[in-house]
């Protein structure tokens, strides 16, 4: 029941980003057509490159909440491990909500979800820090043989943690995992924005 609940907890982590995915998904095939506050509705490129940070949110969340549910199940006992994983969403979801009604998502789709998936890559390169003083061991299993016990290394793996000051930052897979995925959207965020006035001068 243990892992189970877990892995519930930890897949809850993604549920805003889908829902956000979703509904930018519907905005793509019913695009608004009034005016908002007096200006023009986004567009379909709007709504697209949405989709796309909130995709990004979500992945970044999921890896977020696991290396942080690593590093609690190995210092932590299971309920304590449960609370903790329930209070990041209950952290997280608010957020998110917040940060759309705030700068209001109707208006401007793309700056809200940018911002969303950029604070959630900083998140997760922070979780990269916190975790590095984790590794991974082979476990050993005793394995029974005619009555007697003979050590034999098995194939899985167990995690193993360090003090504090065993952290260090690993710029290699903040760059990799953190910056590079959001690069790649700015740089798309860009050239939508260009291509779209080429488009509305046409």
């Amino acid at each position: 029941l243990t892992p189970l609940l877990f892995e519930s907890s930890r897949l809850l982590s993604i549920v805003p980003a889908i829902v956000g995915a979703i509904y930018n998904i519907y905005l793509f095939s019913h695009l608004p057509t009034s005016r908002i506050s007096g200006r023009a509705p986004p567009e379909r490129v709007d709504y697209f490159i949405s989709v796309l940070w909130a995709i990004l949110t979500g992945w970044q969340c999921l890896c977020l909440t696991t290396g942080l549910l690593t590093r609690w199940r190995h210092y932590y006992p299971p309920l304590a491990t449960l609370i903790r994983l329930l209070a990041l969403q209950a952290i997280c979801w608010p957020a998110t909500h917040l940060t759309l009604s705030i700068l209001e998502h109707d208006k401007r789709p793309v700056i809200v979800w940018a911002i969303i998936g950029t604070t959630t890559c900083a998140s997760r390169s922070v979780q990269i820090w916190v975790t590095s003083n984790l590794w991974q061991e082979p476990k050993k299993d005793g394995a029974v043989v005619n009555g007697k016990i003979s050590p034999e290394e098995s194939r899985s793996l167990r995690w193993r943690g360090g003090k504090w000051g065993g952290r260090r930052w690993d710029w290699t897979a903040v760059g990799v995992r953190c910056m590079l995925p959001a690069g790649v959207l700015y740089f798309l965020m860009a050239w939508a924005e260009q291509l779209r006035r080429e488009w509305s001068g046409c």
